[in-house]
């Protein structure tokens, strides 16, 4: 003789839990995209040289005067912080433990709902901090002397590349 447990329904039918086990899914689906968001708009580079290339096919500095030395090229390059996926992975795992613990649905639903839209905000956050931060380097202060780049962590990195200008001299 078989004995058959009927699943716990609550409402018009659904599975006892519903509620958070979509709120589950929503905060997994909004860290996905929140990731993806991130790698896809924390990109970015520019690059410039403190001289160039005279017609006669030397090389000049900034002010325009010849020099035997070819100028330097400095190349900036944001790229997405591995922190940040860490960031949005332990949002995710400290809401789903407090879910774990939590005494009522409500209050489940709830750190749920409070947890993807903190990932929601801390994304954002970074792109606009890490995009706005990239664009106030001044760029033409780095092809002389010596410098530093302050980068926006830990929204994003800043990779510094610096050479001689390409050319044919003399």
């Amino acid at each position: 003789m078989s004995h058959a447990v009927a699943p716990a329904v609550s409402g018009a039918g659904l599975v006892a839990g519903h509620a958070v086990i979509a709120r589950i899914r929503r905060l997994l689906s909004v860290a996905l995209i929140a990731g993806v968001a991130y790698a896809t708009f924390t990109v970015a580079s520019h690059g410039g040289c403190a001289g160039g290339i005279a017609g006669s096919g030397g090389f000049v500095d900034a002010a325009g005067h010849p020099t035997d030395a070819a100028p330097m090229c400095v190349q900036l390059t944001l790229k997405p912080s591995p922190l940040m996926y860490i960031a949005i992975a332990a949002i995710v795992l400290l809401a789903i433990g407090r879910v774990l613990k939590a005494a009522h649905e409500s209050t489940a639903v709830r750190t749920l709902d409070r947890a993807a839209a903190g990932i929601g905000v801390l994304t954002v956050v970074a792109i606009v901090v890490s995009q706005a931060w990239f664009q106030q380097i001044p760029l033409h202060e780095l092809t002389s002397g010596s410098w530093s780049v302050l980068s926006p962590f830990p929204f994003g990195f800043i990779d510094v590349t610096t050479e001689p200008m390409a050319g044919v001299a003399g």
